[in-house]
């Protein structure tokens, strides 16, 4: 059974996902949750905190996302396309995650922040695999920004699957594959 913090994290993340960060509170969070808003408090000392600890456990999944695709690559398959397959799936599996980034810029320059700190390690490492073992710091520094460029299209992405889905027009397997197409071109460049 995951403990309560845990339950806390997940009920704030799909708060924020589905409502967005300013209009959840954290009576909303506690009620969902089934706790006291006091009990929040008590793992997560303010709102922000908590937005801060969302971020942190959403970071970590995609991180450990990151670094599956880069720690056992196919033959033949480049490490960049291990990479976009993976975050692709985990948006396919976890759709909230992706949302919740999106959300994050909204919030303004703690939560940016927030952000900002926690997936920095976790890019570093993706950037060191994609420009491969021999890079230099040059090198490193365009896979980076690559990557960041990646991720603004894989959250476009899935704003697009939003407001299609919304619309009535569900996304379909050509519609994936495009996308995929277009971010594997991103970080191409």
């Amino acid at each position: 059974m995951p403990s309560t913090c845990d339950r806390i994290l997940a009920a704030a993340l799909a708060g924020f996902a589905r409502r967005g960060v300013e209009a959840t509170s954290l009576d909303d969070v506690a009620d969902a949750v089934g706790v006291r808003k006091q009990t929040i408090l008590y793992w997560f000392g303010s709102k922000d905190a908590l937005v801060a600890g969302v971020v942190t456990a959403a970071v970590a999944e995609l991180g450990d996302a990151l670094d599956r695709a880069v720690a056992s690559p196919r033959p033949g398959r480049p490490p960049t396309v291990a990479v976009v397959d993976e975050v692709l799936r985990l948006g396919a599996r976890r759709p909230d995650l992706l949302v919740l980034l999106r959300e994050v810029t909204r919030v303004g320059p703690s939560a940016t922040g927030s952000l900002a700190e926690s997936i920095a390690p976790r890019l570093d490492g993706a950037a060191r695999a994609l420009a491969g073992p021999d890079s230099g710091p040059v090198e490193r520094e365009r896979a980076r920004r690559r990557l960041l460029e990646a991720g603004a299209h894989v959250i476009a992405t899935a704003v697009e699957a939003e407001l299609l889905t919304e619309l009535g027009v569900a996304p379909d397997r050509a519609w994936l594959r495009r996308r995929r197409a277009d971010l594997l071109a991103a970080l191409a460049r």
